[in-house]
């Protein structure tokens, strides 16, 4: 028989851990409707939203549910969501960086490199990329938030990210701070 295999195809694919504010972003950037939860694992299918410029421009953003460590490796349904990933011409890597279920933003960003990184033949390393830390209004220290930022641009950079060595801080959710 003949097994095919549809993947989504997208400009951006969103890069986080469950709970990242991935939906939350698509939210904000589009029309789309995902399910937003203050839980992990609210998206449980990848959902395609088009972000539309002013001067007409169009970006279609795949948000995929979110990865965890040996994704890659086929831990949790990881390869079924990395996969979707394979057919975007960019990446957009989104940390937690409040830090709200506990985790630190910049181990987070390690692993999803090293997933990124491990999966298939590493090719997605070469596709540009954002990094942006979410949930910045909740760290009410800017000494605090900057030393954040820079330790993301600090990974990124070491990590081989193709990012414009610029960490974007926003609020997708709330404040809608950064967008």
């Amino acid at each position: 028989f003949l097994e095919l295999e549809l993947k989504l195809i997208a400009d951006i694919g969103l890069v986080g851990f469950p709970n990242a504010g991935k939906s939350s972003l698509l939210a904000a950037m589009s029309k789309a409707q995902p399910a937003i939860a203050p839980y992990p694992f609210t998206t449980l299918h990848p959902l395609v939203g088009c972000v539309e410029y002013r001067d007409g421009f169009r970006a279609l953003v795949a948000d995929v549910p979110g990865l965890i460590d040996g994704a890659a490796e086929g831990r949790g349904r990881g390869h079924s969501f990395l996969k979707h990933l394979e057919r975007t011409k960019a990446l957009l890597y989104i940390v937690d960086a409040a830090g709200v279920d506990g985790r630190d933003p910049v181990d987070d960003l390690e692993v999803l490199v090293d997933e990124i990184i491990s999966y298939g033949d590493g090719d997605m390393m070469t596709r540009p990329a954002l990094v942006v830390a979410n949930k910045l209004d909740l760290i009410l220290d800017n000494e605090l938030r900057t030393e954040i930022l820079q330790a993301l641009s600090d990974v990124a950079t070491d990590k081989g990210i193709l990012f414009n060595n610029e960490v974007l801080g926003i609020s997708a959710g709330v404040s809608g701070e950064g967008l």
